[in-house]
């Protein structure tokens, strides 16, 4: 059980110690105001000279230069602009919070109106001409400081207030315009981040190959003999866990796309993690969990990126951004995880010696490993924690005690025996949500997969918290009817001898046992 115990351990660190280099792209909302998500105020204009303003690391105060163009109606009007963050917890503004704009130092220029385009010279330089207008311009340079504090795409809203024709006073109450500039604030990565990354990867494959080392393939035969469980398992796993993750996402994160991603897709990941441990200890069919686990996770090449493909497409849009697809990144993700399994199984054939040294070693690896996880990884990494809110949380509960509930309800109306009831639930609802945190931490780009990786570590938090409470009522159960579990065993290795007799050779005394057995 020590590989285990360790897949559980690298699927927290991946969930919560993994980073990546941002990519530096502008974001999808444009740069200069008449291109923002808002209506560009009349006569006000305003974008950043860089565009690389636009993206903030966590834990620095950047300053970036706004410039702005100010079409004045009078002189002695006046213009304040007000500048706050759409989300004080991501980013906030250090200073200026406001700016008042005085019309008196304006210069008039004129506007041409040749060919639909608007070009303003000074009025010094050129003369007036029929096709030309002029008008009171006010332009200058605002440098803004700003303090990034959580990883996250948030707004910086700019408020313009007109001061009144009146008595040119600014009012409160008066009209406003708000233009509206996308900012992106990342996570820095430091040589101990890389460092961790890279140990990260080593246990997991490692452990993926142990794995596949300790596999028992005729184990795997028998129960694919029998292939109505197993059926029954997977249909539950690729059909009922993404719906029910899809439904999930649409009613407990639909304002949230990135968190609603993270939902889906682990709706999507293959069973394991750890399903057979518990499959064990609550006396299920370990067999059947072993097998299961196995095939669902060589087919999720197959599955997962079907269900991206399909009903994935609707939680890749965010306002004006849309993400793509990364089939390819999914594809080769995938296949690092499936390939160590696969040659962990031809070690365990072909080279014996290799098999009894890796296994030999796991439990060292696995101290080790518990130790870094729990150092090291998750001090580095607590802001993770503080993306945690009440609907992650509750989706990452409703995910997977759904999909135990539903498991089991499906496997009962198929008549299954009660040992692969138990079985099946346990593989529908505990998947393997180590898959959909590499997927979003490595085939998105950040901070947008590490936004969605928030809800599968919430969900891999939860998932066996109702299985560790039934467990211990289970193991106290036995220890106080211990004559009456006996039995109940007894009988149970009793009809498993009959079945493989039956299915081996029926014979007059196997027949007679199982005339006495349905008495």
């Amino acid at each position: 059980m020590d590989y285990k115990l360790m897949v559980m351990c690298v699927c927290v660190a991946i969930g919560v110690c993994e980073e990546v280099e941002p990519e530096y792209t502008v974001p999808g909302v444009g740069i200069e105001g008449n291109d923002t998500s808002s209506t560009t105020p009349k006569g006000f204009n305003a974008f950043f000279d860089n565009p690389m303003d636009f993206f903030l690391f966590m834990d620095e105060v950047k300053t970036v230069s706004m410039s702005y163009r100010l079409v004045c109606d009078r002189v002695a009007e006046k213009v304040q602009l007000t500048f706050r963050s759409q989300d004080p917890d991501r980013f906030f503004v250090v200073s200026p919070d406001r700016v008042l704009i005085s019309c008196e130092n304006a210069t008039e220029t004129f506007v041409s109106m040749e060919n639909t385009s608007i070009t303003t010279t000074p009025i010094s330089s050129l003369s007036p001409m029929a096709d030309q207008l002029y008008e009171l311009v006010q332009s200058d340079k605002i440098r803004l400081h700003l303090s990034a504090v959580l990883l996250g795409r948030r707004n910086l809203v700019i408020t313009v207030r007109r001061s009144s024709p009146d008595n040119n006073s600014i009012s409160d109450d008066g009209n406003t315009d708000q233009l509206l500039f996308p900012f992106v604030i990342n996570r820095k990565m430091s040589k101990l981040d890389l460092a961790f990354r890279i140990i990260v990867y080593f246990f997991l494959i490692f452990i993926t190959l142990a794995f596949g080392c300790k596999l028992d393939l005729k184990v795997v035969k028998e129960s694919v003999k029998k292939p109505i469980a197993v059926s029954v398992g997977l249909g539950c796993q690729y059909l009922v866990m993404p719906l029910l993750g899809y439904a999930v996402a649409k009613l407990v994160a639909s304002d949230q796309p990135s968190v609603a991603l993270g939902i889906f897709l682990a709706g999507c990941c293959p069973g394991g993690g750890a399903s057979n441990i518990y499959s064990h200890l609550l006396d299920g069919d370990l067999s059947l969990s072993i097998t299961m686990t196995l095939i669902s996770t060589i087919t999720a090449i197959g599955f997962l990126p079907l269900w991206m493909y399909t009903l994935g497409q609707e939680f890749l849009q965010d306002g004006n951004k849309k993400l793509d697809v990364p089939f390819f990144n999914i594809f080769t993700t995938l296949l690092l995880l499936i390939i160590p399994l696969l040659v962990g199984i031809g070690v365990q054939y072909k080279l014996p010696k290799v098999k009894r040294f890796i296994l030999k070693i796991v439990t060292p690896v696995t101290i080790v490993a518990i130790i870094l996880l729990l150092s090291v990884g998750i001090y580095s990494n607590l802001f993770i924690f503080k993306l945690f809110n009440p609907n992650v949380i509750l989706a990452g509960c409703l995910l997977p005690y759904f999909g135990y509930v539903i498991g089991g309800i499906i496997a009962f109306i198929l008549r299954q025996p009660w040992v692969k009831i138990k079985t099946i639930a346990i593989e529908t609802g505990m998947q393997n949500t180590s898959v959909a945190f590499i997927i979003l931490l490595y085939a998105f780009p950040p901070p947008d997969g590490q936004l969605a990786a928030v809800a599968p570590a919430a969900s891999a938090v939860m998932t066996p918290l109702p299985l560790f409470v039934i467990t211990i009522i289970f193991v106290i159960y036995k220890k106080c009817n211990p004559e009456k579990y006996q039995k109940v065993t007894q009988k149970d290795e009793e009809a498993k001898e009959l079945e493989l007799e039956i299915n081996g050779n029926i014979t007059p005394e196997s027949l007679e046992k199982a005339r006495v057995s349905n008495i």
